[in-house]
């Protein structure tokens, strides 16, 4: 739907845990919510709309948007009661999986969880649909803990969290207010620009492998990583293009005084930042937002601690400032070129780097595919015949990637960006082979066959097929007519399976509708 792209970066999804023990913490998202009236996102409309919904154990509410935080305040003080509960872990994944069904109204937006437990019903098969169904409407997904009941650490949040590019903020109850400008800057599009992740338990393997010995930043995200007198140190660097710096700590676990208040972020040159630095340290976050920050090498200091590790990040946001987004180009078996942001594993495809600034970067810059932190390849190529696109061709691997772009800006200064996500390449691919009578076209009031065919290189198995549309809604009727029981048994990792589907069009189709 074409309304997708409008509503892209404006959206904030709240999905709220409404047992028992969450009414402090219902009240305090009432508050987030409610500071949104002060800020300039509402008087600059960048907050399009507040998708919120609650969750208990094992009921849940429909996901409802309002477009102005005033309603969405009364929403959360009136509509959302806490009760009910006692007995822990809760069903948060069947709650994500089912605010993420109404993508449509609030796709490519951060949504945040709040809640005091783990989850019981993350199975492997239910968090792989959370993750692609997130990943393929660009959600971030972001954890707000304010307890650990049923579990000290629950790894499928992490996973989650991880993956999409989102937060785990571990906090106390009366912390979560402090989470308003975090939440805000959420919802805007920014970079990375550095990432980073430290385990004390790994740092001896991380030295051996990783240890800079030539004095200039590693060729892994650019960044370079010291210890010295009971602290970690980071370098990494902000270009021209950066207008506001956002830094952020992670601690894995709630942290003590001396971790939070010991951990300092600061230009090597020393220039004064203080009038447009704003900071926060709380939970297991601490978190600095420069404006404006001067161009050179950053440097953040962590202090050691032996059970509690943590993730850096950097981020730029500005409209000035370079970005990027990354899909692939695939063809099927009849040569057939088809985009998507999933990949194939094992394909060989074409990466598509789109652009934003790029009168401000060198030609000799490069595509970086990083996997378990190291380059996957270093003489990739890049040729385009469009000003604002970077394409390289690469052999997917079966593991997730993260998409770099590094190099030197047009002033001289180096930069990085680093894609937000992790891309997570698929074995079983769905690619589209024919459509009849119109090529790649679906004629209104026509029957089309739409031919489709299904691989897996690396393992074999019974295969459901489903075709899901709302003929109520759109108006189009589908139908698998081959094979005819819809169940595919790939038995042959080399050979393509084919699939018939028959799309009866309504005579009447609003554009960007399909």
């Amino acid at each position: 739907m074409e309304q997708l792209d409008l509503w892209a970066s404006a959206s904030l999804g709240l999905l709220i845990d409404n047992t028992g023990s969450m009414a402090d913490d219902i009240d305090q998202v009432a508050r987030i919510t409610e500071s949104f009236l002060k800020t300039e996102l509402y008087y600059n409309d960048i907050i399009y709309n507040f998708v919120i919904m609650s969750f208990g154990d094992p009921d849940y509410q429909e996901p409802t948007a309002y477009w102005e935080p005033t309603q969405a305040v009364n929403h959360v003080n009136n509509k959302i009661v806490a009760s009910m509960g006692g007995d822990c872990p809760e069903m948060t994944c069947q709650a994500i999986e089912q605010i993420l069904s109404y993508s449509d109204m609030f796709s490519n937006s951060p949504i945040f969880v709040f809640t005091d437990a783990s989850s019981k019903d993350c199975t492997e098969d239910l968090v792989t649909i959370v993750e692609d169904w997130a990943l393929d409407f660009s959600h971030t997904l972001n954890f707000v803990l304010t307890g650990t009941c049923g579990g000290e650490v629950d790894g499928n949040f992490t996973r989650l969290a991880t993956s999409t590019g989102g937060s785990i903020f571990r906090l106390e109850d009366d912390e979560l207010y402090k989470l308003t400008d975090i939440v805000s800057e959420a919802t805007e599009d920014g970079s990375y620009i550095a990432y980073d992740d430290w385990n004390e338990d790994q740092a001896d393997e991380w030295n051996r492998r990783k240890r800079d010995t030539s004095g200039e930043l590693s060729a892994n995200f650019l960044m370079r990583r010291r210890r010295q007198a009971g602290f970690t140190t980071l370098s990494f660097y902000v270009d021209e293009t950066v207008g506001r710096l956002a830094m952020q700590v992670e601690f894995e676990k709630h942290a003590d005084r001396r971790l939070l208040e010991g951990i300092t972020m600061s230009p090597q040159d020393n220039c004064n930042t203080l009038n447009q630095e704003i900071g926060s340290r709380f939970g297991n976050i601490v978190h600095y937002a420069v404006h404006c920050p001067c161009v050179g090498e950053w440097q953040i200091n962590v202090p050691y601690s032996i059970d509690n590790s943590w993730t850096f990040s950097a981020k730029t946001f500005g409209d000035f400032s370079i970005g990027f987004d990354v899909e692939f180009e695939q063809a099927a078996s009849n040569g057939n070129i088809e985009l998507t942001k999933q990949p194939c594993a094992g394909d060989t495809a074409k990466i598509i780097i789109t652009l934003t600034q790029r009168d401000s970067i060198d030609d000799t810059s490069r595509i970086d595919v990083i996997l378990n932190g190291r380059s996957y390849d270093d003489i990739f190529k890049l040729r385009t015949n469009d000003s604002e696109k970077w394409y390289v061709d690469i052999r997917i691997p079966k593991v997730p990637f993260k998409v770099a772009v590094r190099g030197t800006t047009t002033a001289g200064n180096t930069f990085l960006r680093i894609h937000n996500t992790e891309i997570k390449p698929t074995s079983t691919c769905l690619k589209t082979e024919h459509i009849q009578p119109s090529a790649l076209t679906i004629k209104a009031g026509r029957v089309t066959t739409i031919i489709m065919s299904l691989e897996n290189k690396y393992q074999t198995g019974k295969y459901t097929l489903f075709c899901f549309n709302d003929r109520q809604k759109d108006g189009f009727e589908t139908k698998i007519e081959r094979p005819r029981n819809r169940v595919h048994r790939v038995i042959d990792p080399d050979r393509l399976y084919y699939i018939f589907i028959k799309v009866t069009a309504p005579q009447v189709v609003d554009v960007g509708e399909v």
